[in-house]
């Protein structure tokens, strides 16, 4: 391929400029999951490596980088909630009568919270949930109704609320934000 190592050494050096940032940006995006996080950047530079002979402007590859990191960490999200999901639910009973889910038997021999203390923790959490939406306002739970529980596209929740795109999307990212404030203020470690 002709220009090759021209677009290998372009590569190399956003690789270079951006990975620990793209890095970041995924770990916050996934909750903190380090290991959904490096394979997240992995798949992004991928993709950039794939599409190298398409872009343009090296330059301002940042913002292409951060873009397809928000779609990709979205799928990331989507595929590791339904995989905990199917974790999390229960099997038939176990021999010894309990209700048991696979989280359970891979946690067997480790230290596992007692049913107070998972009581305790559903309780705070519902709390938390109420105090929450106690807190939003009437435009918070707008946006939370269109875009958290119903997931309609950005594009649907500005048209809905007849608002630019922008400014659809920064006030859902300051609701996100917004209720992981309050979640961290409001829940115990």
């Amino acid at each position: 391929m002709e220009g090759g190592t021209e677009q290998d050494a372009a590569f190399n050096g956003i690789v270079k400029r951006y990975y620990e940032k793209i890095l970041k940006f995924c770990a916050y995006a996934l909750g903190g999951d380090r290991s959904a996080a490096e394979d997240c950047t992995q798949d992004i530079f991928l993709i950039l490596y794939e599409n190298m002979g398409r872009l343009k402007d090296y330059d301002k590859i940042g913002g292409w980088l951060y873009k397809t990191a928000g779609n990709i960490s979205r799928r990331y999200a989507a595929s590791l909630w339904k995989e905990r999901k199917r974790f999390a639910s229960p099997s038939p009973v176990s021999e010894t009568g309990d209700r048991e889910t696979p989280l359970d038997r891979i946690a067997a021999g480790s230290s596992i919270k007692s049913e107070e203390e998972q009581i305790a923790g559903e309780e705070a959490a519902a709390r938390a949930a109420a105090e929450i939406r106690r807190r939003l306002t009437p435009g918070d739970e707008q946006i939370l109704a269109l875009a958290f529980r119903e997931k309609h596209p950005l594009k649907e929740v500005a048209a809905r609320l007849g608002i630019s795109l922008s400014a659809a999307k920064s006030r859902v990212s300051r609701l996100r934000q917004k209720i992981s404030a309050m979640a961290k203020d409001l829940l115990p470690d």
